[in-house]
């Protein structure tokens, strides 16, 4: 199937606008939540989805970048998703498991947080059906996940309001976090089985001769997945063990920022990472062009994103949240210039898949990871909040950009990358290129 600029700059916009729906709508709950739970009780919930994103890290095993490379290139679509999906359900099982007995184990001391934790780890379950979502990438189609995904946040939205006026509690606004990745799950479900429906294609099936292909193509990105998470996670977890929970509150609320300024690159890369990968197997070997545009949209995008947010911070936090968050300005000063360096590691990761070079994948995260700790570690009791800012970035940056230099095999997508910090030379060449689709 023919994807040319206009499918891709459609998904594009219906993404985007799909982000800016979402997370207007929680940004303003979440807003309600902070000045009502306080940092105090604001960090321990935000403790619990930190360490439970680590572990739905896990249990998605890595498979969205292969699964989505191998639907674009299948004639069976149906028995790749049913036989992806009866693997990261086996999986989702037993982590679940796993992450009770964890939370047990580190929260035994904290009854508030042990309950918080452990209801916010059912989000493992519902999260299983958000693997269709890959079939609808493949295709370049936004708009049905798009829907589904906007329907669960408004009805957890309209739960968590409820909550709020009830006056009901922590433990009650973390369920409604699991109604949402349930809502999620079932509308993704309605809306595979919908547009799929007569396909005999799609139907979903169970290829047992794909279940060690489809592990081997994930294994390198499960690992990489999971330091990711870390990497992403790891500073709210140290910071609730070796600081405060206010501490906590106060940097999850920057951090929380930073990931919504994370969209906008994410969105330009999963719109175009079909077409372009396409495009480039089936050109020759050494046209590298096609790298090349991803990293631009993830570098530019990123920069847009990043310098925006700068101006309005300072403003939106001291008006929106008060003066119990406003040292969360200095923080997210430091933390958002990670949404850069996420981008570029992000379409690396895609790309990595594209030209074969995919076992890198942990490699480079894991190191980008291992400094991120030390720094954590060693910033964390004297600088707090600050201190975990900067290690996060720092150490996104050389996970993200510099081991790509440093790595021989990696070295022409960190050329790439190179070149993406200033891509406003190629932007006429790149707009021709998607005229041309």
């Amino acid at each position: 199937m023919r994807i040319g600029a206009r499918q891709v700059a459609t998904s594009s916009v219906v993404l985007l606008l799909e982000n800016l729906v979402r997370l207007t709508m929680v940004a303003a709950v979440s807003f309600w939540i902070a000045r009502e739970l306080g940092p105090g009780q604001f960090g321990i919930l935000n403790f619990a989805s930190a360490f439970m994103a680590i572990l739905l890290s896990i249990a998605a095993l890595g498979m969205e970048t292969p699964l989505i490379l191998r639907l674009t290139q299948t004639r069976q679509p149906g028995a790749l998703m049913g036989t992806s999906l009866l693997i990261r359900g086996v999986f989702s099982i037993a982590i679940l498991g796993v992450a009770v007995l964890l939370a047990l184990l580190i929260k035994s001391d904290d009854a508030l947080s042990l309950n918080v934790t452990l209801v916010v780890g059912l989000c493992i379950i519902g999260y299983i059906p958000s693997l269709l979502d890959c079939w609808f990438k493949a295709k370049t189609s936004a708009v049905e996940p798009a829907l589904a995904r906007t329907a669960a946040t408004l009805l957890s939205t309209c739960a968590k309001i409820a909550c709020l006026l009830l006056g009901l509690g922590v433990v009650a606004l973390a369920w409604t976090v699991v109604l949402e990745s349930a809502l999620a799950g079932f509308g993704l479900i309605l809306a595979y089985r919908w547009f799929a429906r007569g396909s005999q294609q799609d139907a979903l099936s169970v290829n047992r001769q794909l279940i060690v292909p489809l592990l081997r193509d994930s294994a390198p990105y499960l690992w990489s997945s999971v330091a990711t998470l870390l990497f992403m996670k790891v500073d709210v977890v140290m910071l609730g063990y070796l600081s405060t929970n206010a501490e906590t509150g106060i940097y999850s609320l920057a951090q929380k920022l930073s990931e919504v300024i994370y969209v906008v690159p994410i969105v330009l890369i999963d719109s175009a990472y079909p077409t372009l990968a396409r495009r480039f197997l089936d050109s020759e070997p050494t046209d590298s062009r096609h790298g090349q545009m991803l990293f631009d949209l993830a570098v530019g995008g990123s920069l847009v994103a990043t310098l925006g947010s700068l101006i309005l911070a300072a403003p939106v936090i001291g008006a929106v949240f008060g003066k119990d968050y406003q040292p969360s300005v200095q923080i997210f000063y430091l933390h958002s210039w990670s949404c850069v360096a996420v981008a570029m590691n992000t379409a690396r990761h895609r790309w990595l898949a594209t030209v074969g070079l995919q076992r890198y994948a942990p490699t480079v995260t894991v190191i980008g990871l291992a400094i991120n700790v030390a720094m954590n570690l060693a910033l964390i009791p004297s600088m707090g909040a600050s201190g975990a800012a900067i290690a996060t970035v720092v150490s996104y940056f050389l996970s993200g950009y510099l081991t790509s230099i440093l790595l021989a095999p990696l070295r022409e997508i960190g050329w790439m990358q190179t070149r993406a910090l200033w891509p406003w030379n190629r932007l006429y060449s790149g707009a021709k290129f998607w005229r041309a689709q």
